[in-house]
């Protein structure tokens, strides 16, 4: 074999040049993650494990091993397992186990990041603090949001891509992982990883300048609970039990946002609160919403990028329609851009529970954008919206940037005219909410109104349910029931108990 320069294959570990204070030190994998502050930027540096020249050379005979007789990734169950095996297997036929035996970890790491993970960007995928990867053009750093420094904003790493060709190969392979393609004909597509995550690239200088590009918006392996976002002070007990009746009554509640505020945490951690014994059918164009929900159906977009093919697209109108075939008690759409918000709300007329998620930033901006074209929504299906839930990352007074719920106001149909009434807020001062009462919250709300009807409650009555369940939460995150399926089962507990004291 000749120099470790005139390997056929061999791998670039990333070096960590630590500038500036060491906000974080941590392990991902075989790699260490360095979170950096330099001149008031935040970094996010990887340094991974190097290779002396002899194990560069074992590492190319592996990997060459591998390029003769790898099976096609999409039929493994378990790329690591077979990896594990492979590099054993490989080691003996080549009569290197003992020279294998000393860097297994390190060639088992390259070999899978380089194989089956995402390359260059493997340790901001798997580390689970990363929310967002993006790269906007060759030469440029990749850029990171970390869920723990969110008051630095985008993070600069020292991952690169230095020529448009190295990135236009990536972009093609992060594509192909999806099952689509990215060409000079069809330049972008935007996907779901099989992991979950959300992904975008452009392909050359088709449609971004210098050329390719890709974003990838991480969601965590499992969603974020409604014990979660109370834990970390998205709203209150007493704001989501409210947020928790309105569901359950089958009320029409949209979360509205920016982009990357939560709205799809939210709606989900809402939707983890209706009785399992209930249908849910969820629509949307990439599959983001996951419910541990016994009746869940789902339904997908069909898109394509031809002209001719067009007439083959199914659209989120479709499905909506399509959904009332299966006689749900709630149809969620995961977020509503375009005409479909009309059959949604001649769902939510039929009687059907309505959630979706909307970009705007208030209330307001959302009736007029409804009002307008496409979506030309009348007066009257405006009135069956029961409440709009805000969200909005924020700045601490200490500079950490927070998701919060800014506020819930409800659609008030007065005198054959809309109005809008807030019924919580959130106070940037004091990073809490009013009202703190059950009393002033059934005060406030027009909505409730229709709980006491269809429950035979009085107004003390309900305050007392209100009261009830935000007590209920409370006591499941001071239990440190946070994580998903713990939820769900405190959840179902509860519509269980709720059962027995009505048939008591």
């Amino acid at each position: 074999m000749g120099k470790a320069e005139d390997l056929r294959f061999r791998v670039e570990p990333l070096a960590a040049v630590v500038q500036g204070e060491v906000l974080d030190k941590y392990e991902v994998d075989q790699a260490t993650v360095f979170i950096l502050e330099h001149d008031g930027k935040g970094f996010y540096v990887v340094g991974e494990p190097e290779l002396s020249p002899e194990e560069q050379r074992i590492y190319s005979l592996l990997v060459e091993s591998l390029f003769y007789s790898l099976r096609p990734a999409a039929r493994l169950e378990d790329p690591l397992k077979y990896v594990e095996g492979f590099i054993w297997e490989a080691a003996e036929d080549l009569g290197i186990v003992k020279a294998v035996q000393e860097g297994f970890q390190k060639y088992r790491y390259y070999i899978s990041r380089d194989a089956f993970s995402y390359g260059p960007i493997h340790v901001p995928m798997t580390d689970p603090d990363v929310e967002e990867i993006s790269c906007t053009g060759y030469g440029t750093p990749v850029t990171i949001i970390h869920r723990r420094f969110t008051e630095y904003d985008w993070l600069d790493t020292n991952v690169a891509f230095q020529s448009e060709d190295n990135l236009r190969n990536f972009v093609q392979r992060l594509a192909q992982r999806t099952g689509k393609s990215a060409t000079v004909a069809i330049p972008f597509t935007d996907a779901m990883s099989k992991e979950g995550h959300r992904l975008a690239v452009t392909f050359a200088d088709e449609v971004t300048l210098p050329g390719s590009t890709f974003c990838i918006r991480k969601f965590p392996e499992l969603p974020l609970s409604m014990a979660h976002l109370l834990k970390i002070g998205t709203l209150t007990p007493l704001l989501a039990a409210y947020l928790w009746l309105l569901i359950e009554y089958r009320g029409f509640v949209m979360v509205l946002g920016p982009m990357g505020s939560g709205k799809t945490t939210l709606g989900n951690a809402l939707l983890t609160m209706i009785s399992p014994t209930l249908k849910i059918a969820t629509i949307e164009d990439t599959p983001e919403l996951r419910l541990p929900h016994p009746s869940w159906q789902r339904f997908k977009a069909r898109h394509t990028y031809s002209i001719t093919e067009a007439k083959y697209d199914i659209d989120l109108q479709d499905l909506v329609k399509l959904s009332l075939r299966y006689r749900p008690d709630y149809i969620v759409v995961g977020e509503v851009r375009g005409e479909e918000i009309r059959a949604l709300i001649q769902g939510a007329a039929l009687g059907h529970g309505c959630v979706c998620t909307f970009h705007a930033e208030g209330p307001e901006a959302a009736l007029v954008r409804m009002r307008s074209p496409p979506m030309d929504v009348q007066e009257g299906g405006l009135m069956l919206i029961w409440c709009f839930a805000l969200l909005n990352r924020v700045k601490t007074a200490e500079g950490k940037v927070v998701r919060r719920v800014l506020e819930a106001t409800e659609v008030e149909p007065k005198d054959g005219k809309l109005s809008l009434k807030r019924v919580f807020t959130w106070d940037a001062r004091t990073d809490g909410f009013t009202p703190t009462s059950a009393e002033e919250v059934v005060k406030r709300s027009y909505r409730l109104n229709a709980v006491m009807r269809l429950t035979g409650w009085d107004e003390g009555e309900l305050a007392d349910e209100l009261s009830r369940r935000a007590k209920y939460l409370g006591k499941v995150v001071d239990g440190g029931m946070l994580s998903y399926p713990e939820f769900s089962e405190t959840i179902r507990r509860f519509y269980i108990s709720g059962a027995r004291r009505q048939n008591t």
